[in-house]
């Protein structure tokens, strides 16, 4: 039988708002905060799902950049109310990549004269002439909201301003853009009075818009002037647990980022090292052998390294101090495809030089191959698949084949003292034929 999706559990009631931003103005953030059923605070636009939320209010505008992550958008379903910060000469509101244009405020514009728009919806007509006139009236320098240009424009047009309130060059002062069919933006200038009732006044706009989201505007008996003492000290309790909440999630997506780049420097470190012995070839493969047989205890001698430029002897010269006297000669290799049974052939070669120089055989002769190195490791058939005649014949002769999938899963053993050091040891010295942990 088929799985099938069932409902959705723990939704939270609407309307959904988040708050991001206002740093340093806790006592708005916490204003802000009782006006909706569902809210919290966030210092980033990562914390959250966003598919899970109906409005933003900010001072941030509609797109976060962060290094490593890139740029992190606001995403179109969303409702936003922009509160301009007054810092800098320019204020990026949105700009969404193919836009022609970008929406955003620019300070310095000189306007004694104001225009006042028509046909304003009422309680934004309230705000506006109660609230925003006697601001803008008293000033004669302004923040005004416009498309500018950018760098690299795109192929579609962003939606037009539609002013609150205007200079009389009708350059928009205070006003709203549609940010998707079913959402849209008010954009508020950083001087502008009292934003918990722009606020409100936005949620019982939208209502029209998006009933669904946002279900009306709470009635006037969950109002904090008509809350009974024992209501309004319960309410603190609830915005004291969202605080904390929020600083809690705050402190875990920290220490998450951290702990991220430290994986990231593991992971290098173990690309460069542990899991080369199942990806790497030639010089590469040798070189994190030798470090992966030292670290168990070996000691290790690049044969290479003493033989003429042009005469390839074995790779490797592998000694232990708990068997005096004891050496194993190594060759090691890389393969796209599946260990070749020529490798085996070499070591006759390789122990007649090494006992004319010597005068004595080498008490083992290892094998060690990097196969399949495109593959999952746990993928990888056996090494030498299908050829145990030659397996047992090169084992016969004290000749061991070592996977180094094998020699990754013993160094991960010896770590985690699964395997002593000394045991992992003796368990290469005595084998022959194919080593298996």
């Amino acid at each position: 039988m088929a799985i099938e999706h069932g409902a959705v559990i723990n939704t939270s009631p609407r309307p959904r708002m988040l708050v991001w931003g206002f740093y340093d103005q806790e006592e708005l953030v916490n204003e802000l905060l009782q006006l909706c059923p569902t809210s919290r605070y966030i210092k980033g636009l990562r914390q959250v799902r966003q598919a899970e939320w109906d409005l933003l209010v900010t001072d941030q505008g509609c797109e976060q950049r962060q290094q490593p992550i890139g740029v992190t958008r606001v995403e179109p379903h969303l409702f936003v109310i922009h509160y301009t910060r007054g810092d800098g000469y320019i204020f990026n509101a949105e700009h969404r990549p193919g836009w022609t244009k970008k929406i955003a405020s620019r300070s310095g514009v000189v306007s004694q004269e104001i225009q006042r728009m028509r046909n304003l919806p009422e309680r934004v007509a309230v705000l506006v002439h109660e609230k925003l006139e006697p601001v803008i009236t008293q000033r004669t320098s302004h923040r005004v909201f416009e498309l500018q240009r950018v760098k690299t424009p795109g192929a579609s047009n962003p939606p037009e301003i539609v002013p609150f309130i205007a200079t009389a060059d009708g350059e928009a002062l205070a006003g709203r853009y549609a940010r998707s069919d079913s959402s849209e933006a008010w954009l508020l200038p950083p001087d502008a009075p009292d934003l918990p009732a722009w606020v409100q006044a936005a949620l019982a706009e939208w209502h029209g818009m998006a009933p669904e989201r946002f279900p009306g505007v709470p009635d006037w008996s969950e109002q904090d002037a008509w809350l009974t003492n024992e209501e309004l000290a319960l309410a603190a309790e609830i915005a004291g647990v969202k605080k904390e909440r929020a600083e809690q999630l705050d402190r875990l997506e920290k220490l998450e980022a951290a702990l991220r780049i430290r994986m990231e420097v593991a992971r290098d470190s173990a690309n460069r090292y542990e899991r080369a012995l199942l990806t790497a070839q030639s010089d590469e493969l040798k070189h994190v052998v030798i470090q992966a047989l030292r670290e168990i205890g070996f000691t290790v001698v690049d044969a290479d390294g003493d033989a003429a430029p042009d005469d390839h002897l074995e790779d490797l010269h592998i000694t232990d101090s708990d068997a005096p006297g004891w050496i194993a000669l190594g060759e090691v290799k890389g393969y796209s495809r599946g260990a070749k049974t020529e490798g085996l052939t070499q070591f006759l070669r390789f122990n007649m030089r090494y006992t004319a120089r010597s005068g004595r055989n080498p008490d083992a002769c290892w094998y060690i191959v990097n196969q399949f190195i495109k593959r999952d490791p746990s993928t990888r058939q056996r090494v030498l698949h299908g050829k145990d005649e030659d397996l047992k014949a090169f084992g016969s002769a004290n000749g061991l084949v070592i996977d180094t999938v094998q020699l990754f899963q013993m160094l991960r053993r010896v770590r985690d003292g699964a395997l002593t050091a000394k045991a992992a040891r003796e368990l290469l010295r005595n084998a022959s034929g194919r080593f298996a942990l």
